[in-house]
Formats: C-alpha cells, sequence, structure tokens
C-alpha cells in the first residue's frame, strides 16, 4: 500500500509494517517530503517579509500624503500589504509544522541498511516513526519545581522498530526522549522581571533480543557475562541490562544531539553506530549461549 501522505500531513507519524523495500522507499518518500516543505515554507516566510517591509514603505509613504487625495488609498494599501503579511506568515507556520526532523528518518534508514543482510527480502518490518515535537501536551508528564525553577518534564517513545531476523531472534529497537524544560523569574536591581529559561535531558535507546529458550539454555545466568559483553561508544552510557531465558536487553543513555547523518564528526553521537554496537553487544551474549549447548550435557549444566 502506498504511504498516505495526507493522514501524514494531519498525524505526523509514520506507521507500517512491510518488507525493508517498502519502507526504505517510504522513507525516501519522507526525505523527499520533508525537502519540499522546508522550501514551501521559506518561500512563504520571504513573502511575508517583503509585505512587512512593503506595508511599512506604504505607511511612511501614507504619512507624507496625509494632505493630498491619496491619503486614503494609501493607507488602504497599507492595510492590504498588513493583512497579506499576516496570511502569509500563517501559511509559513503550516508548512514549518511539517519540516520534518531529518535524524529521526535518516536512523531507521541507515539501520536498515546495516540489517538489511540479515532480514529475509519478504520478512515485514513494523515501524512506528512519530515526528511531533517532544513537547507537545500530550507528552507532558510532570509539572512541578526545583528550587525557585518551574520545571516541566516530557517524555517521548518516538521510535519503535520490530523485525524477526533470518536467524529467527526476534529485534525490537526504539528510541525515546526526556526533555524537562526549567523558567525562573527574578526582579533585577532595577525593578525588572527578568526570565530565564533552560532545558536539560536525554535521549534513550533500547534494544531487545528475543530468542527460543531452548536454543539458548540457561541465557538466565550469563548477566555477568553479558556485562563484560558490552561494548558502546564513549559518548553511549549503559543505563540498564536486563538478561532473562527468553531475552536480552540493554538500554543506553545518548546526548540529545546525537546525530545519524552518513557522515558524523568524530566529536558527534552517531545514533546508528550506538544502536548496532549494542546489538552486537548482545549477540555476542548469545553465542557464548550456544557454544555452550552445543557442548556435552555435563559441561553446559557446570
Amino acid at each position: 500500500m502506498a504511504f498516505d501522505f495526507d493522514r501524514f500531513r494531519f498525524e505526523r507519524v509514520y506507521r507500517t509494517t512491510a518488507p525493508v523495500p517498502v519502507v526504505m522507499a517510504d522513507l525516501g518518500g519522507l526525505r523527499s517530503f520533508d525537502a519540499e516543505m522546508a522550501l514551501r515554507q521559506k518561500a512563504w516566510s520571504l513573502r511575508a517579509h517583503i509585505c512587512g517591509y512593503s506595508a511599512l514603505a506604504a505607511g511612511i509613504g501614507a504619512f507624507f500624503l496625509l494632505s493630498t487625495d491619496f491619503s486614503g488609498l494609501a493607507f488602504l494599501l497599507v492595510a492590504v500589504l498588513f493583512v497579506a503579511m499576516l496570511v502569509c506568515n500563517g501559511i509559513s507556520s503550516r508548512f514549518l509544522k511539517l519540516d520534518l526532523q531529518n535524524r529521526r528518518y535518516e536512523l531507521v534508514a541507515r539501520l536498515l541498511q546495516r540489517l538489511r543482510k540479515d532480514i529475509a527480502p519478504d520478512e515485514p518490518v513494523t515501524v512506528e516513526l512519530d515526528f511531533r515535537p517532544t513537547t507537545d501536551k500530550e507528552n507532558l508528564a510532570d509539572r512541578g519545581s526545583a528550587g525557585e525553577w518551574k520545571t516541566e518534564s516530557f517524555v517521548q517513545r518516538w521510535l519503535t522498530l520490530q523485525v524477526r531476523l533470518m536467524d529467527g531472534t526476534h529485534l525490537r529497537l526504539g528510541m525515546e526522549e526526556r526533555l524537562q524544560l526549567r523558567r525562573r523569574t527574578r526582579i533585577n536591581p532595577r525593578g525588572k522581571y527578568k526570565t530565564k529559561n533552560k532545558q536539560k535531558g536525554t535521549a534513550l535507546l533500547h534494544v531487545q533480543l528475543r530468542v527460543k529458550p531452548e536454543h539458548h539454555p540457561h541465557l538466565a545466568r550469563l548477566e555477568a557475562r553479558a556485562r563484560q559483553a558490552v561494548r558502546l561508544p564513549e559518548y553511549v552510557s549503559l543505563v540498564k541490562l536486563e538478561v532473562a531465558e527468553d531475552r536480552l536487553s540493554l538500554r543506553s543513555g545518548l546526548p540529545l544531539d546525537w546525530e545519524a547523518a552518513d557522515r558524523v564528526s568524530p566529536v558527534s553521537c552517531d545514533a546508528p553506530k550506538a544502536a548496532v554496537m549494542s546489538l552486537l553487544s548482545l549477540y555476542q551474549v548469545l553465542n557464548y549461549s550456544t557454544a555452550l549447548r552445543k557442548q556435552a550435557p555435563v559441561r553446559v549444566s557446570s
């Protein structure tokens, strides 16, 4: 089924269950859609600026024509240009809301490029990709205070990706952003109110592998081995590691300014690389479990 861009304009959420080539084509469509919306937003913003400056110039001209018969027409022109500016600004704002975060769809594209050799050509991939801002009211988790600061905390799970790999393992990957906005108002020595805003937060990457317990016996006993196997980039921190009989799960923390471009500078946080390294770390444990299963029963139970 072709991707419904009309519905996407309203929801700003991409949802699908389809083979990798279809998902990649949709992501290419999102990339083109994003570029088109950015161009339209810039064009309408330029028109708004032109109308605004023209209204200002017409207003100055009308001032000099106050004592002439043309003053009425001049002020009418000012009013028309002012309304045109407001209309152009409104249209520009609509397109600005559809200007997507490039890194969100680029992250999914890069992950699928790296994983497609491990996914059967006709295997469906389930993807839910939310492009709405983290600060949308529906993501508000808490309001409170920290000292003299008023705080608002937001939590957004904006990515879920699920697929069965060719070895039978089920992969589930997700991204979440947690953001806290702080606002403080003080009276300065001159008696004026001064407001200061700041924010802090983190991005959380979730990677889970679900397996058949009979293929990986005693997996729950390998938590120590799993911790030794975890290898993450230096800009990524291990938040939580869970090992059970039928699954391995790793949660890591990334800075909010992570990137997903094809070329990421050495000092930046490469989110696709972090996801792949998390996945490889978990597979190290599965491979060790498989090696134990192939050994003699006495060795396995020891």
